[in-house]
């Protein structure tokens, strides 16, 4: 019941983000899939989307990920360091989301950045739930090529912070 609760949660966040930002904050093979189609249409057929900005269309889909993993790696840090667990991370999961939502009816598009780009703002909160997903309980994320992003995350994080932790098999536990 809970896994299919986060599925539904996390497929209408996307719905949500898909119609106010078209990408995605919760599903990174989405975003991946997006940026292939912006590429071709940038580098191809010459076409970008206006509401990007000065930026090429494709560099909003790789900050998008980046930004995710950069969630995933916070988490990954703080649970090597201060051994944070889904108990501490909750609460700023639930504050995080909360203040993205004041910020995007505060500024009104156009303000400060285009609205789309406000988005990115919600891709790291939902690299650390999905780290959350992961780490505490389920063992993988109820969707699927999204895991493969967080794992990568992990691993480069941990790479970066001197090697890992633990053997490959005890953290899939």
């Amino acid at each position: 019941f809970l896994m299919a609760s986060f599925s539904f949660v996390n497929g209408w966040v996307d719905a949500i983000c898909l119609t106010r930002y078209r990408a995605f904050a919760t599903m990174m093979v989405g975003n991946m899939l997006t940026f292939g189609h912006s590429a071709v249409d940038y580098w191809l057929a010459g076409r970008d989307d206006p509401t990007i900005g000065v930026l090429p269309d494709p560099l909003f889909y790789v900050f998008l990920v980046v930004n995710f993993c950069l969630g995933v790696s916070l988490y990954r840090v703080l649970e090597r360091s201060r051994g944070w667990s889904g108990k501490h991370f909750a609460p700023l999961v639930v504050i995080w989301v909360i203040f993205h939502d004041i910020m995007d009816s505060v500024f009104a598009p156009g303000d400060l950045v285009p609205t789309r780009w406000n988005v990115l703002r919600l891709a790291p909160v939902f690299g650390v739930q999905d780290a959350m997903t992961v780490r505490n309980g389920f063992g993988s994320l109820p969707w699927c090529t999204t895991n493969n992003v967080v794992t990568i995350a992990f691993a480069s994080t941990d790479l970066a912070l001197g090697g890992c932790s633990m053997a490959a098999e005890e953290w899939r536990k």
